[in-house]
């Protein structure tokens, strides 16, 4: 199995036509599924978001909402989403796939993240923001690529993080959602 991006395209190269169509084809789809994600979450639409995952993930944003690595459901996971996004008056995500590596039905995914939130009824600045990277493992399904773990990483945050600690706070239990 190629480990880069780049490998794998240098391998693609040298195949079918219809290798070379498939691949685009799921690559596309894998990028849609990270701006999906980014786009539910902004728009508070957990319905969408929701179209993201099968049903259930393992997910471990230990720098955000702690707990270390867990499996749980996704319609879980959603909800919790919506209980903490849900208290925000404005997000805004930014999700940029940096590699993508396709073996079969699963594939890998560097995510760069940049993320604004905007919460009016923080005491002191209203304004936070969070840079770092999320490494998906994706796999394909009937319903097409779904995300079935994600690993964030927290390079800085700048602004308001007490806000965040105070609506993290309302979440209780992660794996008791």
């Amino acid at each position: 199995m190629p480990i880069t991006t780049a490998e794998q395209l240098a391998s693609i190269r040298t195949g079918t036509l219809e290798d070379k169509v498939n691949y685009l084809l799921d690559h596309t789809a894998i990028v849609d599924l990270v701006q999906r994600y980014g786009q539910a979450t902004d728009t508070h639409d957990f319905k969408l978001l929701r179209t993201c995952y099968g049903d259930e993930i393992e997910v471990d944003h230990t720098p955000t909402i702690g707990g270390g690595l867990f499996r749980i459901s996704a319609d879980k996971w959603c909800r919790l989403a919506e209980k903490f996004h849900g208290q925000l008056d404005g997000d805004e995500h930014i999700m940029i796939p940096q590699s993508i590596v396709i073996d079969g039905d699963n594939a890998s995914c560097h995510v760069l993240m940049h993320a604004s939130h905007y919460y009016r009824k923080a005491n002191g600045s209203p304004y936070q923001t969070i840079a770092g990277t999320y490494d998906m493992n994706v796999v394909r399904t009937k319903a097409g690529w779904k995300i079935a773990k994600s690993v964030q990483k927290l390079h800085f945050a700048e602004g308001n993080w007490q806000f965040h600690e105070e609506i993290k706070s309302s979440l209780g239990n992660l794996e008791d959602a």
